[in-house]
């Protein structure tokens, strides 16, 4: 590579700069590799920047090392971030913290912690803290508390927040259990359960992320109120049991027991719970039953009015609504869940109101016969006809006939349909998106990265994005792309996976290759890109174009496509906002 190919657009001393420290890389003087690296990182060429940070660290500099495991992980390459984070983390904490942090973020708690143990010793004060935290999560709260007051000491101020919080989580649990001591000691259940009450506040929602032992002691505590004699304490028991997919059936029988005692609120969490995990007659069920106990209950109300809705068993699903006793005239506009009960009203008559999204006639028509060959045939036919009852929204019969079906497919169809139509938990659904996923079906591995993407796992997700645009799918390329360059400020990465969604068909991704490609002064591989992007009628690729066609010295092509940009500019400026105007440049 030349250094006119390095820095086009550079000056001649920024030309001169980098021809000078290539020769000292490639006559391997001191310090040259990384000064090399650093420069061509900086430039945004980190393809060409691995391979001399690789010598760097070959030649023992950590620094080098961790920059490499980072780059790697950035990029979703997870193995090769650990094999450079192991190549120096047994003499350097950066690396032992990064080595760390890798096995945390992929489960391997027990790799995590021996790791920040040696950072720790290593001198690393975010190894201390971060270990820390992991025996914090476990409870041995005096050890954490102990080692964070060390960190916090040698200056660490995550470490003098995290301590201070612990000693604030642990002053609310010696309240709690003294609170619930003294219910105890008079046999009050509803006394026992309002002792707990601040456990399910939303603000301690992350609390109970951070230190699964805080989950523990909850359920403790909930235990120890529902056997007073509350059955409310008995439901918030399940919801921590609930957090453990393994005691599944355990939490589900607490809660039925909890209805047994009459506890009106315990069928409208078995009716969320049935929802949640795509047993939509079963949810139906319980919600009916929380609304006829509760004399009724508001949300077992909005929620089989939404159920009823997702089916276009239209007229139930307004009847339902309308028990809640909010409406279009009397809802308070200020008030969230007023404004969700009125929105889905809306939505009904968006939906009366439009043909097209109610059940297709043409599929009423055809279901006699398919369900004639259904009773006559096998997996397929099975398929078939859930698929035609999933088209007219009759939810509940197609995820029999799917099940029934039982294929790679069919469970595909299952979780889907689940998922998008019928209000099931993305992470519940993903067990059936696994075996079509798993006979290399691009959209299945697609769907569970989007899964894992909504949950907030961006590891499980662009591990799942990577499998499926090496499928050929093109908006998890997509997502590659853009991850890679904001998340991960590589722009040559993200590059080629633009390329490969744009193959696909797909208008942004085509702009942003372009884009990228003029950028780095490519202007004839940019050029097709380009002009697909226009074909779509991408609002800024006319003007990126002319850009590309300039760059190849074509400037009377150059000039129409900036004409074009430039009539166009209102226009983008209005659909983008204000704010586009540092981001899009002025054509004119």
């Amino acid at each position: 590579m030349t250094s006119d190919q390095l820095s086009a657009g550079q000056s001649a001393d920024q030309r001169a700069e980098a021809d000078r420290l290539r020769a000292a890389a490639q006559a391997g003087k001191p310090g040259a590799y990384r000064a090399y690296a650093e420069l061509l990182t900086e430039r945004d060429r980190l393809d060409e920047a691995l391979p001399w940070w690789a010598r760097a660290a070959d030649a023992g500099d950590a620094d080098a090392s961790r920059t490499l495991a980072i780059c790697h992980k950035d990029r979703g390459e997870f193995a090769e971030a650990e094999r450079w984070y192991r190549t120096a983390a047994d003499r350097d904490g950066g690396c032992a913290f990064g080595l760390a942090r890798l096995l945390q973020e992929a489960g391997d708690t027990a790799g995590a912690e021996t790791w920040y143990a040696h950072g720790a010793a290593l001198g690393s004060v975010e190894c201390k803290t971060n270990g820390a935290v992991l025996l914090a999560a476990r409870g041995e709260w005096d050890t954490a508390l102990e080692r964070l007051a060390e960190a916090s000491a040698e200056g660490d101020e995550v470490a003098t927040r995290t301590r201070r919080a612990i000693q604030d989580m642990l002053r609310d649990l010696a309240g709690w259990r003294e609170a619930l001591a003294r219910a105890q000691a008079e046999g009050d259940p509803e006394e026992a359960y309002e002792a707990l009450r601040d456990l399910l506040d939303p603000d301690r929602k992350a609390m109970f992320e951070r230190y699964p032992r805080m989950v523990a002691e909850a359920e403790a505590l909930y235990a120890g109120a529902a056997a007073v004699g509350s059955a409310k304490a008995l439901v918030d028991q399940a919801l921590f049991i609930a957090r453990d997919d393994s005691r599944w059936d355990e939490a589900r029988a607490l809660v039925v027991r909890a209805h047994e005692l009459g506890y009106d609120g315990a069928a409208y969490v078995l009716g969320v719970w049935a929802e949640e995990n795509g047993e939509l007659h079963t949810a139906e069920e319980w919600y009916r039953k929380a609304d006829e106990a509760d004399g009724g209950h508001l949300w077992a109300c909005f929620n089989l009015g939404v159920l009823c809705l997702r089916q276009r068993r239209l007229d139930e699903a307004e009847r339902w609504l309308r028990a809640t006793g909010v409406d279009e005239e009397n809802g308070d506009p200020f008030d969230e869940s007023e404004g969700r009960i009125v929105k889905a009203l809306g939505d009904i008559a968006a939906i009366r109101a439009d043909p097209e999204r109610m059940p297709p006639a043409e599929w009423a028509e055809r279901l006699p016969e398919l369900r004639t060959r259904a009773e006559e045939g096998g997996p397929d036919a099975w398929c078939a006809y859930a698929d035609a009852l999933m088209r007219l929204y009759r939810l509940p019969e197609a995820a029999e006939w799917y099940r029934k079906a039982g294929t790679p497919r069919a469970l595909l169809g299952l979780g889907r349909m689940l998922h998008e139509r019928g209000g099931a938990k993305g992470l519940r659904m993903v067990p059936y998106y696994e075996p079509a996923a798993a006979e290399g079906d691009a959209g299945a591995a697609y769907d569970i990265g989007r899964v894992h993407d909504e949950a907030g796992d961006r590891r499980t997700a662009q591990i799942w994005f990577r499998r499926a645009a090496d499928l050929g799918h093109g908006r998890a390329a997509w997502w590659l792309g853009r991850t890679s360059e904001e998340r991960g400020g590589d722009p040559q990465h993200a590059e080629r996976w633009y390329v490969r969604a744009a193959r696909s068909g797909l208008v942004p991704p085509a702009f942003l290759a372009g884009r990228s490609m003029v950028r780095r002064g490519a202007c004839a591989e940019a050029e097709p890109l380009l002009r697909a992007a226009c074909e779509g009628d991408h609002q800024e690729a006319p003007y990126w174009l002319a850009q590309a066609l300039r760059g190849l010295g074509r400037t009377e092509e150059a000039e129409r496509w900036l004409r074009v940009a430039a009539a166009a500019y209102p226009e983008t400026l209005r659909q983008y906002g204000d704010m586009s105007r540092l981001a899009i440049p002025d054509p004119r």
